[in-house]
């Protein structure tokens, strides 16, 4: 009996006295779709009481305007981030008995800059892949629209927009899901895993391609490696953001076959054949001119020293612990740092 106990306990139980990763993540996944599926009964349940409410959940609607469309979005994105906030919560309070701001959105020393740092980068990112394009006569552009007054509200709805939206997919890949594994099994395995699992949340969406989900894996590194060089989720986020944004606001393309908000842009963009450069109706994720700028924009980002830590987010994700600063932090920091 005393065997078979200790069997079940090495398959459920590391040496930390923690579940082992894999059963945390699917914890994780558990707590997500259960609030999930609480909160979507609960929007549903508002929607019956509340016309207004009632009109943005039914998004399919052929008469649905474009504004109407961009407020039932921010209604999805509310909502999705909101799940992954309590399932994050909940397992790395019980499971891991951490704060939730480990997770990756503490305002530590040095977030502005990440944050800042990374919608600019990910708008440079971007616009070095419209660049690569146009060079190669694959893209045309015409102006949409110049009522300044008009393209400043669009530039702000539409940054929240895109901010929420990779707030809420960087936590759920990135998020406790990567530092489990990272943490178990090392930051290789889980940018891989991640990668592929960030891949697969798009692997519904229109005009996919196997080249648009190899760079979509791509994506996924070098996303993976913006949240590594910082332990926090600012970087990552911001670039993802400053990614989605330049593509659909300034240059009017699909991003990952998406082309609901492309009405809204500046600039309306059309891209040509041979669809191996210029992604066609995937948008430039879909073609190689995307994977030499996120290749380019990865290894920016992994230069020594440009991207660190901070010793607050390094003790706050050690499990078992809520300390903020001490010597030991700032030791446990130089030596990772030297790897």
């Amino acid at each position: 009996m005393s065997e078979r106990a200790d069997v079940a306990k090495t398959i459920f139980i590391n040496e930390e006295h923690e579940l082992r990763c894999g059963w945390r993540i699917l914890v994780f996944l558990v707590v997500f779709l259960i609030a999930l599926t609480s909160l979507t009964v609960l929007v549903t349940a508002l929607g019956t009481l509340t016309p207004g409410i009632r009109s943005l959940i039914s998004l399919a609607s052929p008469d649905t305007s474009i504004a109407h469309r961009l407020a039932g979005s921010f209604l999805n994105a509310i909502t999705l981030l909101t799940a992954a906030l309590a399932a994050s919560l909940f397992c790395a309070r019980v499971l891991e008995r951490r704060s939730l701001s480990s997770i990756g959105f503490m305002l530590h020393s040095g977030w502005f800059r990440d944050f800042s740092s990374g919608l600019l980068l990910g708008t440079v990112t971007l616009s070095i892949t419209v660049a690569i394009m146009a060079l190669a006569g694959e893209v045309s552009f015409e102006v949409r629209g110049s009522d300044v007054g008009r393209l400043a509200s669009i530039f702000v709805a539409l940054l929240l927009f895109f901010l929420l939206a990779a707030a809420f997919e960087e936590l759920f890949v990135r998020g406790f899901v990567f530092q489990a594994i990272a943490h178990n099994v090392g930051p290789v395995v889980a940018i891989a895993v991640t990668s592929v699992a960030f891949s697969l949340l798009h692997i519904r969406n229109p005009n996919l391609t196997l080249f648009s989900l190899i760079n979509t894996i791509l994506a996924g590194v070098w996303l993976g490696v913006a949240y590594w060089k910082t332990r926090s989720l600012w970087l990552a986020t911001a670039l993802h953001a400053g990614w989605n944004f330049a593509m659909v606001f300034i240059f009017g393309l699909p991003v990952s076959g998406l082309t609901s908000f492309t009405d809204f842009a500046w600039l309306s963009g059309r891209s040509n054949a041979p669809t191996w450069l210029s992604g066609g109706d995937y948008g430039p994720e879909g073609g190689v001119a995307a994977t030499a700028a996120l290749i380019l924009s990865t290894l920016v980002i992994w230069r020594p020293k440009l991207f660190r830590p901070s010793t607050e987010i390094i003790a706050a994700m050690r499990h078992g612990s809520r300390a903020t600063k001490t010597e030991s932090d700032h030791k446990q920091l130089e030596q990772k740092e030297q790897v």
